[in-house]
């Protein structure tokens, strides 16, 4: 009987067979599903993709922020000491501050005096307009009364976010010297404003 049963069930699957248009929509059905899970799959890559570039490239760009950051230092004595060499006229003539701050007025701070400068013994001759990182400061050319020897002082808005941390007079903390062909520079932060000096060592 149930050998009767089996082969029964087995000859009627064995007779049932899909025509033209079954199979063909048949396999229709499963070149769609297909086709479904492979653009899915496109789909979940090329998302995949993205965020890892996104992620690659926000990486890279806070590595370059970071360590131009902590180079600022050295970027800055490179800029000042360019300037030095090029010594470029001066814009407005003046023995004090005082004599030539009219002067500066598109600078977004007053012209501050420093006691850094001070105990070195320079006297103002004059200055003119230039920039420190993109901001724009002044550049106040100075005679160091025991040589003679010209020597420049910057002053620049003072932005810790982006100058980073540099050392701060009224702290205690020395200024930062840098050398860039055969010229010094100190660069320091008094009064809420970026200093730089450069002069020949």
């Amino acid at each position: 009987m149930k050998n009767g049963l089996k082969n029964s069930i087995k000859d009627y699957l064995e007779s049932q067979e899909l025509n033209s248009e079954q199979l063909e929509s048949l396999t229709n059905l499963l070149n769609s599903r297909q086709e479904k899970q492979a653009k899915r799959q496109e789909y979940k890559i090329r998302a995949i993709t993205a965020v890892l570039l996104v992620a690659l490239s926000a990486g890279i760009y806070l590595g370059v922020i970071k360590d131009n950051k902590s180079n600022i230092p050295q970027l800055i004595a490179e800029e000042v000491a360019h300037n030095h060499l090029k010594m470029k006229p001066l814009e407005v003539a003046g023995e004090s501050l005082n004599d030539v701050r009219v002067y500066f007025n598109k600078l977004d701070f007053s012209l501050t005096s420093s006691s850094y400068v001070a105990n070195n013994n320079l006297q103002l001759l004059g200055g003119r307009y230039c920039s420190i990182q993109g901001e724009t400061a002044a550049q106040l050319q100075m005679r160091d009364e025991k040589t003679g020897i010209t020597q420049i002082v910057y002053q620049a808005p003072y932005d810790k976010d982006m100058f980073t941390e540099l050392p701060n007079l009224q702290e205690g903390q020395q200024p930062v010297r840098k050398f860039v062909n055969g010229i010094a520079v100190d660069i320091w932060v008094e009064k809420g404003v970026l200093f730089a000096r450069s002069f020949y060592q």
